[in-house]
This record gives C-alpha cells, structure tokens and sequence, in this order.
C-alpha cells in the first residue's frame, strides 16, 4: 500500500533528518578528531593534513558546507571534517541549516513536480541516476583543473 505524504510535511521531515545527521557528523569530527589526530603521524593521518583543514575551512567554510550538499561524497565527509577542523559550532549550524533549506527544499520540490511528468514517472531510474552522477562531476572536475593548473605552473 502507498502512502503519500504532503509536500511541506515531508520537506520539514526530510530538512530535520538532513541537519540532524550532519550535526551528528560534526560532534563525531569534533570529539574524534583530536584523539586520532594526536597519534604518531601516518601518510593520512598526520598534523600537516589537520593544517591544511584549517586553512581551507577558513577561507571556504561557508561555500564548502553548503555545496557539500549536493556532492554525494561530499555530503557525508565534510561534517566529519569541518568537526575536526576547530570551526565554531554555531558557526557551522548556520551553514548547515542554509544548506539543507537549499537542498532538501530545492530538491525535494522539484522531485515533486518533476514527478507529474508521465516520462520521468516512467523512467525514474534513468533521472536518478543520471542526477547522481551529474551531481557527483564538480568533485573530479575540480581535481583535473587543479591538476592541469599545477602541471602548467
């Protein structure tokens, strides 16, 4: 039997869920954090890596904590991270909240509407995950620019 649930009650379900688990994601990152960065240094875990999560959270915070959302990798990594990295708590509930309005709302509303259109009802799984692996290209696009950039400088 399907059960359909008005849109604005399952966007405030679905917004609670999502700022709920990244916070999760940063108390795990804020409280393990220091206990596996106080160990000897390995090639992944070591100070210099810390380091560099400071920096790049300083200068990106805002626009990696919102993008986050929409990068499905992402999406799970940067609350663990941004919680290691010694970013102010309220600071990031701003963030995470701005991005789960830009997400669950923005996506979940087209979802809604795109869901009237008899060819998408029909070939939902080619919408899905053709939207995941478009969502999922700014990551390694990013990396090959970087790339290219570094090998030309």
């Amino acid at each position: 039997m399907l059960t359909t649930i008005p849109l604005i009650p399952a966007i405030g379900l679905v917004f609670f869920a999502a700022v709920a688990g990244s916070e999760v994601g940063y108390w795990l990152g804020h409280k393990l954090g220091p206990r596996v960065f106080s160990r000897d240094d390995t090639w992944f875990f070591n100070k210099k890596v810390v380091e560099k999560t400071k920096e790049f959270y300083h200068h990106y915070g805002a626009r990696a904590i919102i993008l986050a959302r929409f990068i499905p990798v992402l999406r799970a990594l940067v609350p663990l991270t941004v919680g290691m990295s010694d970013f102010g708590w309220r600071r990031y509930l701003v963030y995470n909240v701005a991005g789960a309005v830009a997400w669950v709302a923005g996506l979940m509303t087209a979802g809604y509407f795109l869901g009237t259109i008899p060819w998408v009802r029909h070939n939902i799984e080619v919408v899905v995950i053709s939207f995941v692996i478009i969502s999922s290209l700014p990551l390694p696009i990013e990396i090959i620019r970087n790339r290219l950039k570094n090998r030309t400088s």
